[in-house]
This record gives C-alpha cells, sequence and structure tokens, in this order.
C-alpha cells in the first residue's frame, strides 16, 4: 500500500466518522456556533425568561407554569445538543416555550445554543 493510498483511506475513515455523527444534519452541535454572536439574540429573545445568566430567573421565568428552566441545572446540561436545538426550533410542549424556526435563522439558532452552552458550562455528560 502507498502512503497516498493510507493517507487516502484515513481521511476517508474520517469523513465518515464525521458524516456518521452529523445524523441529518439538521440538529447542530454547539461547536457549530458562535457563543459572542449568539449572546444579543438570547438577550433579546431568550432573557425575559431564561434570566441573564441562564438561571430560569429572567422577569417573566418563574412565573411561568412551568418555569422556565435553569440552564446550569444537571437535567438542562445532560440534554444533548440535538436536543436543546429541537428544543429551540420547535419549541416545547406543555410550556411557554415556543418556537423559534422561522424567526431565527439556523445560524442564529446555532450561535443561541453555543452561548446557552458557554453560560451553562457545557454539557455534563457531552454530545
Amino acid at each position: 500500500m502507498t502512503q497516498r493510498a493510507i493517507i487516502s483511506g484515513i481521511l476517508g475513515l474520517g469523513l465518515a466518522i464525521i458524516i456518521a455523527g452529523a445524523g441529518d444534519g439538521s440538529m447542530a452541535r454547539a461547536a457549530d456556533g458562535n457563543p459572542q454572536k449568539g449572546r444579543p439574540i438570547y438577550e433579546k429573545y431568550c432573557l425575559l425568561c431564561h434570566g441573564p445568566q441562564g438561571l430560569g430567573d429572567g422577569p417573566q421565568g418563574q412565573l411561568m407554569k412551568p418555569p422556565a428552566p435553569n440552564f446550569r441545572s444537571p437535567q438542562s446540561r445532560n440534554k444533548s445538543d440535538a436536543e436543546l436545538m429541537n428544543i429551540i426550533k420547535e419549541g416545547h410542549p406543555n410550556s411557554a416555550m415556543t418556537k423559534w424556526t422561522g424567526l431565527l435563522s439556523e445560524e442564529d439558532m446555532k450561535n443561541v445554543l453555543a452561548y446557552i452552552r458557554q453560560l451553562s458550562g457545557g454539557p455534563e455528560k457531552g454530545m
């Protein structure tokens, strides 16, 4: 086997791993977003419920039934990026969390997710 064939095989395997991990491509990973770009979006659309530090203590957050979640809680931190992105995109049933699809771009939602992960200290169990 030539060096070129070995390198090609390694690159192909790496690409296969990336594709397999990406699923259908519809769910973002926090690493795909920019938390600095996500912060102003979070402050505009999310802060009233989730609070400035993501503790669920925004002016509206505790008035809701159920209350807005604390992003630093293990329950929130243990959600995968795909789960959180789905909630951002589609809302959360039986709660005041609205869907943002159609109101925010895919890039904005990825950036907000990255900022939420920054606020929360990241996932406790990974992706």
